[in-house]
C-alpha cells in the first residue's frame, strides 16, 4: 500500500472535503436548514457549552489575559475552568459571533464544522496510510458519524477529535522519517487537541502512550533512541503551547481543589455493555437494554468491526506497524475505561491526573471508535488490494461505506425551537458596571436552572451571580443561600454588602419556587427600582 503524499490529487482532496460536509449535513439533519433556530436548548449542557465558546469568541478579543475570568459565579475567579473552555471551539465560533450571529448559531455552525472536519482529518490520515480513497472515505464515515457522537450532541467538545488524526500521523512520522518537523506536528496536534477539551487532553494522553509504546516495540532498534528523543521534543512544544491554558486549570484546582474522586471515577467508568450500545435506527431496537444500563454509547457497528478484523488477519500482508498501533491504541484505551471498577483502583487514583482530572472514564471510548474507524480503513484497503483488477470494486467499497453511515444514522434529530434572547436585556448592555442576579437563584439540586442565565448574559457579558458548570463553588452555595430569602430584608442587605447592583426576575420560575406572595412583596420594596419588563421578566436596580 503506497503512503506516499505527492500523488494525492488535489481534486479528490476536496472532494473528500465536500463529503464530509455533506454527510454531516444529512446526519445532523434538520439542524442545518435552520442552524441560527433548530437547538438543544432545553439542555443545560448545551447552554453552558453555547455559552462557553461565546465566552471565548468575546474575550479572545476583548483581553485575552483575562480569557478564563468568565463572568458567570461572580466574584469567583477563572470560573471558565470550571468546565471545558473550548478554546479552538471559540475560536472558530468568532466570525460567527462578530458578525452578529446568535450563540445558538455559532454552537450550530461549530457543531457541524466538527463533525465534518473529524471525518476529513481521519479520511486524509487512512489515505496517506493506505493509498485508497475508499479506506478514506469509509474511515471518514466511521470517525466523523458514530454511536458516540449522537447522544452526546450537547457537548461540543466531543464533536471537535480531528487533531488526534494529526498527532497519530505526526506520531507515526517520528518513526518512520524521524524528523524534528514531525516533532513538531506530533506536538502540536497534540496541543490542539487539549485546546478542544481538558477530557480529550486526557484521552489523547491515553491513546499516544498505547500507540507510540506499539511502535516503539516494533520499530527498527537503530530508530529507537532518535524516535524517544523526538517524541520528547514533541513534549516540550506541546507543553510549550498548553502552558497558559494548563496553568489555569492547576490554579483552579489549587485554589479550589477540583479534582474527581474515586467514586465518581467508579460510578462513570466503562463497561462490555458500552460497545453493545447503540441509538442509531438500524440497532437500537436489539441495543436498547444495553444502551439503558451503559455510561457511554459506543457499539462501532458491524461493518466497522468486520473490517477491522480483517486487517487485523495473520498474513503475508498484514497486519503491519500501524494496524498493530491502532489495534494496541483501541485496546488499551478500552481497558482505560474500565479501570476503575477494578481492585485496588483506589491506591492509584490519585497518584495520577489522567484519571483525577476527568469524571467520566467512560467516554474515552470514542478514541476506541477512532483507532477501529482507522483500522476498518486498513481492512478496507486489503480488501481492494486482494480484490485486484476485477470489475465490481467500486459498488463493493460504495456498498461498504453505506453500511457503516447507516448503522450509525439517527437523522433526523430532535431540536428545540430557539427565538433569540429576551431583547430587555439590553437595558444591562447599557448600564454603568452593573453585578447582576438572576432570579431565582437555583439551590445545588436544580442549579442547572441557572444556565439559560448564561446564554442571556451573552448579550451583555456583565459580572452574573449565577452560573452552572461542571464544579460549583462555595462562595456560590453561601450566596445562594443568603439569597433565598429575597425580597426579605437580610438578603438586600447580603445584595448591597456583595455589590450586586440589578436583579432579573422571572415571574413564573420565581413564583413556582416562592408562591405568589412572594413575588408581590417585591413590588413594595422601595430600594428595588424597577427599570425594565417585557412579559415574564422584570429587571430591578438596587437603590
Amino acid at each position: 500500500m503506497s503512503t506516499s503524499t505527492r500523488s494525492t490529487p488535489r481534486a479528490r482532496v476536496a472532494a473528500l472535503l465536500l463529503a464530509c460536509i455533506l454527510l454531516a449535513v444529512a446526519h445532523t439533519w434538520p439542524y442545518a436548514r435552520a442552524p441560527h433556530r433548530y437547538s438543544r436548548v432545553d439542555n443545560a449542557d448545551y447552554l453552558l457549552n453555547a455559552w462557553a465558546i461565546s465566552w471565548v469568541a468575546h474575550q479572545a478579543f476583548a483581553d485575552p489575559s483575562r480569557l478564563f475570568e468568565a463572568n458567570i459565579f461572580w466574584p469567583a475567579h477563572r470560573t471558565l475552568a470550571y468546565s471545558e473552555a473550548m478554546v479552538v471551539q471559540g475560536l472558530m465560533a468568532a466570525p460567527i459571533r462578530l458578525l452578529g450571529g446568535s450563540p445558538v448559531l455559532a454552537f450550530n455552525g461549530v457543531m457541524l464544522a466538527g463533525f465534518a472536519l473529524t471525518a476529513f482529518a481521519f479520511g486524509l490520515l487512512a489515505f496517506r496510510w493506505t493509498g485508497s480513497w475508499g479506506a478514506a472515505l469509509l474511515t471518514a464515515s466511521a470517525a466523523g458519524f458514530n454511536a458516540h457522537l449522537f447522544t452526546r450532541m450537547a457537548h461540543l467538545q466531543a464533536m471537535h477529535v480531528e487533531f488526534i488524526a494529526l498527532a497519530l500521523y505526526g506520531l507515526d512520522q517520528v518513526f518512520t522519517r524521524a524528523r524534528v518537523r514531525d516533532a513538531v506536528t506530533l506536538g502540536a496536534g497534540f496541543a490542539l487537541q487539549g485546546l478542544t477539551s481538558i477530557y480529550l487532553l486526557m484521552f489523547t494522553t491515553w491513546a499516544l502512550i498505547f500507540a507510540g509504546a506499539s511502535r516503539l516495540w516494533t520499530a527498527e532498534r537503530t530508530r529507537r533512541g532518535r524516535a524517544v528523543a523526538l517524541t520528547g521534543l514533541a513534549a516540550a512544544v506541546a507543553l510549550l503551547l498548553l502552558g497558559p491554558y494548563l496553568t489555569a486549570y492547576y490554579r483552579t484546582f489549587l485554589d479550589q481543589h477540583f479534582s474527581r474522586s474515586v467514586a465518581d471515577n467508579v460510578d462513570l467508568a466503562g463497561s462490555y455493555t458500552d460497545y453493545l450500545s447503540s441509538v442509531s435506527w438500524v440497532h437500537y431496537w436489539w441495543s436498547r437494554p444495553f444502551v439503558d444500563v451503559s455510561r457511554s454509547i459506543n457499539f462501532p457497528g458491524v461493518a466497522v468491526l468486520t473490517l477491522s478484523a480483517v486487517a487485523l488477519i495473520p498474513g503475508r500482508r498484514g497486519p503491519a506497524a500501524r494496524e498493530l498501533m491502532c489495534a494496541t491504541g483501541a485496546v488499551g484505551c478500552a481497558l482505560v475505561a474500565v479501570l476503575p471498577r477494578m481492585p485496588g483502583y483506589e491506591r492509584i487514583h490519585d497518584l495520577i491526573p489522567l484519571f483525577w482530572a476527568v469524571r467520566v472514564q467512560a467516554h474515552i471510548g470514542q478514541v476506541v471508535l477512532l483507532f477501529l474507524a482507522l483500522l476498518a480503513g486498513f481492512g478496507l484497503a486489503r480488501l481492494e488490494h486482494a480484490w485486484g483488477a476485477r470489475r465490481g470494486w467500486l459498488a463493493v467499497a460504495a456498498a461498504a461505506i453505506a453500511l457503516v453511515n447507516a448503522e450509525a444514522c439517527r437523522a433526523p434529530l430532535p431540536y428545540r425551537a430557539f427565538d433569540g434572547i429576551p431583547p430587555i436585556y439590553g437595558v444591562l448592555r447599557d448600564a454603568p458596571n452593573p453585578v447582576v442576579v438572576e432570579l431565582p437563584v437555583y439551590d445545588r439540586r436544580a442549579w442547572a436552572g441557572n444556565a439559560v442565565y448564561m446564554l442571556n448574559s451573552t448579550s451583555h457579558w456583565k459580572p452574573l451571580v449565577n452560573g452552572y458548570s461542571g464544579f460549583m463553588p462555595a462562595s456560590y452555595t453561601r450566596l445562594q443561600a443568603d439569597l433565598a430569602g429575597f425580597p426579605g430584608h437580610e438578603a438586600l442587605e447580603t445584595m448591597h454588602a456583595r455589590g450586586i447592583t440589578h436583579a432579573v426576575v422571572h415571574e413564573a420560575a420565581f413564583i413556582g419556587m416562592h408562591g405568589q406572595a412572594r413575588f408581590d412583596e417585591i413590588a413594595m420594596i422601595q430600594s428595588l427600582d424597577r427599570i425594565a419588563h417585557d412579559g415574564d421578566i422584570h429587571v430591578y436596580r438596587l437603590r
